[in-house]
């Protein structure tokens, strides 16, 4: 008892320790747009006469906790901002998801092993990550992961007071993001195997036709009460999805068009001609997760399909199928962004130790041996991602090097496009413009011709556009040939610094000590870009005319 409780309370505060370190980074920049979106969210609400969020891209159950919260401080004198209240919610939800998964683990594996599962949940990137930004994802995990357990510990005594839990933290599951509801399939599912236990009755008799009724009568009552309780709570957290449900259809038509592709948007391009699963497992999981953790978490859910076939267990069942109705759902939209998947991440480790603890059945030495190369692989990946919190935001870094070594009074273009400019002072004059339009918008490429012959210098603050658009030249033809031309110097300009802030591992003094840095500008834009993107300065080397800027940026 005394392993445990020490061993899951030195968990947790590890995971503490990698969520709620250098909360402020970028030192109150809204580098990431839900951030943004929240936080003016919180900030129009007014006790009780003006509660209606007016955003519903996620739910208000995040929006509702932040206010509130700042509210209870404000009645003791106490200064707390928003910004900063939504990264610590993150954060706090992430590290009770440690102990979630712990008490999931422990229905059907060794304590050695949901202590693994535990620990690798607790120095996962991805969920560090997640936890470093005032956005629902953390909160989303931590009610889905509660009404995971519940539903399990409700398979284990069938006691209707744990799908009572189950049903409240479904809800709230909800009232982060409407999404949610594919725990429905989980759900509904579990009371099937408790409401019609043992083999199904093939033979026909009035004692078997009544039992299976009575089975059938009491799967539908339980699944319409769990299901009502769910969206009373659901009601509850976010009222105005109800109050204000003309706006909020309209949301969801929006954010549902975005995800299926039905109509595109400049921060989508990055989605266009790409395949589901492949784009995951190329772009996200690998750097959300680490190769280790990635490869034995395959390993352990092909066990777990083997095992299924061969020997149906409720509860892994219900934990596989929890997993896929995440996944699957999210993996095959046109949107494939690294926050979509994210509430799948725990999966990966709960697999993973479950393959250990299999393989410690039959032999403890290579178990032991695969556990310190999974454990070594992934903290050392750990590692070198975290040391993004430990360095100075690049975006202030390249802030402070221009203002530095740049001519006062040089005319500064920055490629600017839902990304937040380097907060950048001195006397310099300043230019900011959308680069996403180059193709469509002629208003907006003669803004960009008459910029470029202007400017001294030009800065592009991420992968965000030449990437996307140089990757799809035949869609994207005049801006894929524009960055062809930056960066082969013929649009008179040179790279003259780049500023990088990518995971690393250094031993000694940042001078001639051990440095091992891992660039990963290519995965998935929304894993680098908010937090430490790549920032390029070009310098105009050689003056072109009107003309020529002209001809390039036509293709003639």
């Amino acid at each position: 008892m005394k392993f445990k409780l020490l061993g899951i309370v030195s968990i947790i505060i590890l995971g503490a320790f990698f969520r709620f370190y250098k909360l402020d980074w970028a030192s109150g920049l809204f580098t990431h747009p839900d951030e943004y979106h929240i936080i003016i969210s919180a900030n129009q609400l007014s006790f009780p006469s003006q509660m209606n969020p007016h955003f519903f891209s996620y739910g208000t159950v995040t929006i509702y906790l932040i206010y509130f919260t700042q509210q209870i401080l404000k009645y003791f004198s106490l200064a707390f901002n928003f910004f900063l209240m939504g990264r610590l919610y993150s954060a706090l939800f992430s590290t009770l998801t440690i102990l979630f998964v712990y008490k999931i683990c422990r229905f059907f594996m060794r304590v050695r092993f949901s202590l693994l599962a535990s620990l690798l949940v607790a120095i996962t990137p991805g969920l560090i990550q997640q936890a470093h930004f005032a956005t629902p994802e953390s909160a989303l995990i931590f009610f889905l992961f509660g009404a995971l357990y519940f539903i399990l510990k409700f398979l284990e005594q069938n006691r209707i007071k744990f799908l009572l839990f189950t049903s409240i933290f479904f809800g709230l599951a909800m009232g982060v993001k409407i999404n949610s509801i594919v725990f429905l399939l989980p759900l509904t599912m579990a009371i099937a195997i408790k409401s019609c236990p043992g083999k199904l009755r093939l033979k026909i008799s009035n004692l078997y036709v009544r039992g299976n009724l009575k089975a059938f009568l009491k799967f539908i009552t339980l699944s319409i009460a769990s299901v009502a309780l769910a969206l009373a709570t659901f009601a509850i957290a976010a009222p105005f999805v109800f109050l204000d449900s003309i706006d909020f259809k309209s949301n969801l038509d929006y954010e549902g068009g975005l995800a299926i592709g039905k109509f595109s948007v400049f921060y989508t391009r990055q989605f266009i001609d790409t395949t589901p699963i492949v784009f995951q497992a190329e772009k996200i999981l690998p750097y959300a997760l680490g190769i280790f953790l990635l490869l034995f978490a395959i390993g352990g859910f092909m066990l777990i399909i083997i095992i299924l076939i061969k020997r149906p267990k409720s509860v892994i069942f219900i934990v596989s199928l929890t997993f896929l109705s995440i996944f699957l759902t999210n993996a095959f939209l046109f949107a494939k962004w690294t926050r979509f998947v994210a509430p799948s991440f725990p999966f990966f480790a709960i697999f993973s130790a479950f393959l250990l603890d299999r393989f410690y059945s039959k032999s403890k030495f290579i178990s032991s041996v695969f556990t310190v190369v999974l454990l070594t692989g992934t903290l050392f990946w750990t590692i070198a991602f975290f040391s993004i919190y430990l360095r100075q935001d690049v975006r202030i870094t390249s802030s402070n090097w221009i203002e530095k070594n740049l001519p006062t009074n040089s005319t500064i273009l920055l490629e600017g496009g839902n990304m937040v400019d380097i907060p950048l002072e001195g006397n310099f004059n300043k230019t900011s413009l959308d680069f996403y339009n180059i193709e469509t918008d002629n208003q907006q490429r003669s803004e960009i011709i008459f910029g470029l012959n202007r400017a001294d210098y030009f800065i592009i603050q991420s992968r965000r556009v030449f990437m996307n658009h140089q990757r799809l030249p035949q869609i994207f033809p005049k801006t894929a040939n524009f960055y062809a031309a930056l960066f082969d110097g013929k649009l008179g300009f040179t790279k003259i610094k780049e500023f990088t802030s990518y995971p690393m591992i250094q031993l000694g003094p940042q001078s001639g000590g051990f440095k091992l840095e891992f660039p990963d500008e290519k995965a998935e834009e929304t894993w680098s870009v908010f937090d430490h993107p790549v920032i390029r300065v070009f310098k105009k080397m050689r003056q072109l005319s009107i003309s020529d800027y002209e001809k390039i940026l036509e293709l003639e």
